[in-house]
């Protein structure tokens, strides 16, 4: 699971936002600091349809939006931890403060679903949730990545 995750794509996200604007900041992300996205506006609408099929929020305060692409070359992950709770329609009904975008494409289908399960176990694990859901700036996030297993 670590090998996706890439310091140039992992974010702290200062003051309010909407789901909206956190994907697409997690979008733009990916388009400045990879060559993997073809088309960015492609993709964000495919993870905005993707969240109308169902919330992405998985609960206890983290998120795995995620969609595959033909405008995706390769899988990517994304992370921003914000600094304001953002409403997801989580199952629990909490606020989300840990988005894990993840982007891939269209062939790659085994892997992809493989990341996200992983990531969904990762995640529920609750020392290794807090370690990341209470960094407060981008060092103490890049640090607690690092560290899950």
């Amino acid at each position: 699971m670590l090998e996706y995750f890439n310091s140039k794509l992992i974010t702290y996200i200062n003051g309010k936002h909407t789901k909206e604007e956190v994907l697409k900041i997690l979008v733009d992300l990916i388009r400045e600091n990879t060559d993997v996205l073809k088309d960015e506006q492609h993709f964000y609408e495919n993870i905005m349809a993707r969240e109308e099929l169902g919330s992405t929020g998985i609960g206890q305060g983290i998120a795995i939006p995620h969609a595959r692409s033909e405008k995706i070359e390769e899988i990517v992950v994304a992370v921003g931890l914000v600094e304001n709770k953002i409403d997801f329609n989580s199952p629990d009904g909490e606020g989300v403060n840990l988005i894990l975008l993840v982007g891939a494409p269209k062939g790659k289908n085994r892997e992809y679903l493989s990341l996200v399960s992983e990531l969904m176990r990762t995640f529920r694990n609750k020392k290794l949730r807090e370690a990341v859901t209470c960094a407060s700036n981008y060092q103490e996030l890049l640090e607690a990545i690092a560290e899950l297993k």
